[in-house]
């Protein structure tokens, strides 16, 4: 149904993909004609648009819970949604691992990791079913399984990865040839780094690059001259950076946890999904990567069904929106 008003809640001063993708939500509703904006929390304190997200349309709002009224919180704000009374509250599920906590490495540590969010109030008691009333958006199919899995019906709404997507840059890409590829391993040093250590200390006659420290142009730039990112971290949804080296035509590794074992969210031959928690993961790594610096061409078509979706997204998010956000 359509709003007379969309509030897109988002972290203050916070310069990570999920609050990138609030952005876009907004700057697509506004194109829209929708009257949306993005509204700061915490609450009581004025905020204004971070820099790099000053190229997005996006008007700054006050919190208020008014009849008519739409608003849309990360997941990483459960109860925040159930305190709504006025207006309808939705949940935008961009980060499945970030309401659960699940990172993988130690259950232990992961139930102790959403107890402490219990306590603080950042989690319902009664769990997830608390939520039911509520209205979902999934950024991932993994997200959505995981709704699904708990009784709760959501909508798709992906998220475009920025920037790449634009047609005269896409454009651009089609002329860049990646001839001078080398055999470099780029890494994002934040996630998965125990793993990567591992697999470092395993092959140290590879180059293993951290992406750290770079605008897009330089980024983009790391990824026209390597062979093959690799991805070992929690992946809570549908991740940027698997999306944006294969876009500039990287061969992808990831793991097997999240939304990368999804094989709607990352569209991959089995192959260059491993699991490190199986006894043969260091070595059946070493066979894929070998084979992708000697076999490059042909690892590299692999990927052309999974460009074609990421090529994609945009589209895609637009539909989705106007879907949701404008249909009587």
């Amino acid at each position: 149904m359509a709003y007379s008003r969309v509030l897109v809640i988002c972290p203050a001063n916070a310069l990570t993909a999920g609050p990138e993708a609030l952005h876009q939500l907004v700057d697509e509703l506004v194109g829209l004609g929708v009257n949306a904006s993005i509204v700061y929390h915490p609450f009581d304190h004025r905020a204004s648009v971070p820099e790099p997200y000053r190229k997005y349309r996006v008007p700054v709002g006050d919190y208020v819970d008014a009849s008519g009224d739409l608003i849309v919180f990360p997941e990483i704000f459960p109860t925040l949604a159930m305190r709504v009374r006025n207006a309808q509250a939705a949940i935008w599920w961009m980060s499945v691992n970030n309401y659960t906590c699940v990172r993988y490495e130690s259950r232990l540590r992961d139930n102790i990791r959403y107890l402490r969010n219990l306590l603080k109030g950042r989690r319902p008691w009664r769990g997830i079913s608390a939520l039911k009333g509520l209205k979902h958006f999934a950024q991932s199919h993994y997200a959505e399984a995981f709704l699904a899995d708990h009784g709760i019906v959501s909508a798709p709404l992906s998220d475009p990865i920025p920037v790449y997507l634009d047609p005269d840059y896409l454009s651009a890409l089609d002329r860049q040839t990646g001839d001078e590829r080398q055999n470099v391993i780029l890494y994002n040093p934040t996630k998965g780094a125990k793993i990567t250590a591992r697999l470092m200390h395993a092959y140290p006659d590879w180059s293993f690059q951290p992406l750290r420290g770079l605008d897009r142009n330089a980024l983009a730039q790391k990824f026209f001259e390597a062979k093959l990112y690799i991805d070992f971290g929690h992946h809570p949804g549908k991740d940027r950076l698997p999306r944006e080296a294969a876009l500039h035509g990287c061969c992808v590794v990831t793991c097997r946890y999240g939304s990368a074992a999804d094989p709607v969210d990352v569209p991959i031959p089995d192959r260059y999904k491993l699991d490190p928690r199986d006894g043969d993961f260091v070595p059946s790594f070493g066979r894929e990567v070998a084979r992708i610096f000697g076999e490059f061409g042909s690892c590299a078509e692999d990927f052309e069904s999974y460009r074609h979706v990421i090529r994609r997204e945009a589209s895609v998010f637009r539909s989705q929106v106007a879907s949701i956000f404008t249909a009587a």
